[in-house]
């Protein structure tokens, strides 16, 4: 008999979380580990994608925390909606990311250049991928635009944010993962409610191709339904109200890990599973993230899955399980461009609510 949810979560409470390191407060009120084994390295990002929340992200995340939500008016969401003014653009090798983020930037009229956004947001090297996390700085200095990004993301949502006047981008497979397990940037100019279709400029395969909501949803699953949204400054207070209570980092986190929970005891397949492995790592719940991602490579392939490289071996070494976790990142590394001796960055944020969770007498350190 398949193992539920429930018995998942008993065998992850089995595990100490007394092996949790302790955060400490530096000066800049940035919570850093106090354990050698944790501590925050230098690594390199995966071929395509986004990496986890490290520290600065995390940092910039806390200021958001308590923000209140603005009492501005969202346009409602017609049966279709088309950015007509967004441009399409073919990647370069590996170029996913600074493709669409030139193609958003596109519909709020700024012309970019490719070239130059890929050596901004992912290096010279072009096996890197590109992480969500130097967009919004790299926008601001540039253009005196703003970014943010979000998991836990829905077809309703991206629907919204097209309705009104934002084009989203978000990470989904370039293709059915039966066709090819490539992780892939792509950005929304439209959807058509009759035709039950969104409407993306992808870089790979061309203007306004059609992904049906189904496929949309099915094929976002596997990268925690990240979205990333490039607008105006002074647009902030209609995204935020757009993304409603996920502005907050720590209530996104949460919803998400609900959300995949239910979807992994529903489904039961690889992909649910290790979606939720995601989710409950994200959310600090490392014992329950290390069993639902053992559960979902029991049940299927973890190819392509590039989060693996990084939240199954920070969930095991958060909880003491060094040389598995070195094993781990070596298995899943794949073709992106790392050492093997040099650990990817924790999610710093992850690592505050498990201690919180472990510690709850504790003052908050984040509030």
């Amino acid at each position: 008999m398949a193992p539920t949810i429930e018995a998942v979560r008993s065998l992850a409470r089995s595990a100490a979380l007394a092996a949790l390191p302790a955060l400490v407060l530096t000066s800049c009120g940035l919570a850093v580990l106090a354990s050698p084994a944790l501590a925050p390295e230098v690594a390199n990002a995966p071929t395509t994608g986004v990496t986890p929340l490290a520290a600065p992200a995390a940092a910039a995340a806390l200021s958001k925390i308590a923000a209140p939500q603005p009492a501005v008016a969202v346009k409602p969401t017609p049966a279709a909606a088309d950015l007509a003014d967004a441009k399409h653009i073919w990647q370069t090798l590996n170029n996913c990311g600074p493709a669409s983020v030139v193609m958003t930037l596109s519909s709020l009229g700024v012309d970019a250049d490719q070239e130059t956004a890929r050596l901004a947001l992912r290096g010279p090297d072009v096996r890197r991928g590109m992480s969500p996390v130097g967009v919004d700085p790299w926008v601001q200095r540039e253009f005196g635009l703003r970014a943010v990004w979000r998991n836990d993301g829905t077809n309703a949502l991206i629907k919204a944010l097209v309705a009104n006047g934002f084009a989203p981008m978000v990470t989904q497979w370039m293709e059915d993962p039966s066709i090819s397990r490539i992780a892939h940037w792509r950005t929304i100019v439209g959807y058509d409610d009759a035709s039950g279709v969104f409407y993306t400029n992808d870089p790979m395969r061309g203007r306004h191709v059609a992904l049906t909501y189904q496929w949309f949803d099915r094929n976002w699953r596997s990268f925690s339904y990240r979205y990333l949204v490039i607008y105006r400054p002074q647009d902030e207070p209609l995204v935020q109200a757009i993304v409603g209570a996920d502005w907050s980092e720590r209530a996104m986190r949460q919803h998400y890990y609900e959300r995949a929970s239910a979807e992994a005891a529903q489904r039961n397949d690889s992909a649910s599973w290790l979606a939720l492995g995601e989710a409950a790592y994200q959310n600090g719940m490392f014992p329950e993230a290390v069993a639902a991602f053992q559960r979902g490579l029991t049940l299927g392939s973890g190819d392509g899955v590039y989060t693996l490289r990084s939240s199954y071996s920070q969930a095991l070494r958060a909880l003491g399980r060094t040389d598995e976790a070195a094993a781990i990142q070596r298995r899943f590394a794949g073709s992106a461009h790392a050492s093997s001796t040099v650990a990817p960055p924790p999610d710093s944020f992850a690592l505050l609510l498990a201690n919180e969770r472990a510690r709850p007498d504790e003052a908050r350190l984040t509030e």
